[in-house]
């Protein structure tokens, strides 16, 4: 195993140690003739799951979501006994690179990687998984890795958009102005998908709609504040916000909620189902302000995950017999069914 682990080292930090390097010699072409995903753990099968490392490449964990999966892990991997290795690239694709590497070399079996971009990262994905078998969760590399534990972010938007639009037809509106609070200019693919759900959610439920504007707000409360007190100065009007995430609404909800010039505007999120917007929908019930969110568990994605995980660590499974994408539950969630979601004293 030393012997392929120092193979590996050379070969990758050689060729791909940083994004330029990897970008020249992508459109050169590979030379590397076989890229295709391995069909075995790296390092070989092992016996047991106390000699089971798990690599977590997670792209930050800044946002409650991304947090809440590195604790949920935590937890999983003292109740079954293996290592977890688990680092935070802050968004940018060559910290992930280079974490990724470093976890091969400390032994990591399989890799679990929540990408930081769908796009930039192609060729070092293809380059990482005919390596070692990467499980996706939340952000995927398409073509590339051996499946990808996601929510459906278009469903969840969809459902989250949905129940907006039956909350804005009771009060007698078909028709709303609205901004919208984006993620990140790196997220090329969940936070967009989310948003058109959203969007159609509205279309389908029979409210037409106008945004007024949109900014990032990172993904974080803090953030997320920020944006909407810069769109709501600008467009005290509108009827709604919002935002990608619940994180993100929370701090519009701050804004909203602490002045009598907004009393009229409402928030919505497109997903998450974080806990503390699940108190604010449950508290206020129908005529509340936090219109609706969307179920998409960081302990859903990240049980999933790991499972997938162990199993082919184990040789109980091949990459192979996995396909491409396994979905968790979507569904809207509102005033009406937020009951069957909410947990106190959930993680997230």
């Amino acid at each position: 195993m030393r012997r392929r682990s120092d193979r590996l080292r050379r070969r990758v930090a050689g060729t791909i140690g940083a994004v330029g390097l990897v970008a020249v010699l992508s459109a050169c072409g590979s030379i590397y003739p076989d890229l295709t995903p391995t069909n075995q753990p790296f390092g070989g099968v092992r016996s047991n799951v106390r000699e089971v490392t798990i690599g977590f490449a997670q792209q930050q964990v800044q946002a409650p979501y991304f947090a809440a999966m590195k604790q949920l892990a935590d937890e999983i991997a003292r109740k079954k006994g293996f290592k977890l290795l688990f680092q935070s690239a802050n968004k940018d694709p060559a910290i992930q690179l280079n974490q990724m590497q470093a976890m091969l070399a400390q032994g990591a079996s399989v890799l679990i990687v929540n990408a930081t971009s769908v796009k930039g990262q192609v060729w070092n994905m293809k380059q990482i998984g005919s390596q070692v078998p990467v499980i996706y969760v939340d952000t995927a590399v398409p073509g590339t890795g051996t499946t990808a534990v996601q929510s459906n972010s278009f469903a969840i938007g969809q459902g989250a958009g949905k129940l907006a639009a039956e909350r804005f037809k009771a009060m007698g509106k078909s028709q709303i102005s609205m901004v919208v609070i984006t993620g990140s200019p790196t997220d090329e693919f969940v936070g967009p998908a989310r948003r058109k759900g959203f969007l159609q959610g509205l279309t389908d439920g029979g409210v037409k709609y106008t945004i007024e504007s949109e900014q990032d707000g990172l993904y974080q409360q803090d953030t997320g504040q920020v944006a909407a007190e810069t769109m709501l100065a600008a467009h005290p009007n509108v009827d709604l916000v919002m935002g990608l995430n619940d994180a993100m609404v929370l701090g519009a909800y701050n804004v909203v909620s602490g002045n009598p010039k907004y009393r009229n505007v409402y928030v919505a999120a497109a997903a998450d189902g974080q806990r503390e917007a699940l108190a604010l929908i449950k508290r206020d019930g129908c005529r509340g302000r936090y219109l609706s969110t969307g179920l998409n568990s960081p302990n859903l994605a990240t049980e999933q995950a790991l499972t997938i995980a162990i199993d082919i660590a184990l040789g109980h499974k091949k990459p192979s017999d996995y396909p491409p994408n396994s979905y968790t539950l979507a569904v809207g969630i509102g005033c009406n069914n937020v009951d069957k979601f909410y947990d106190p004293n959930s993680v997230f």
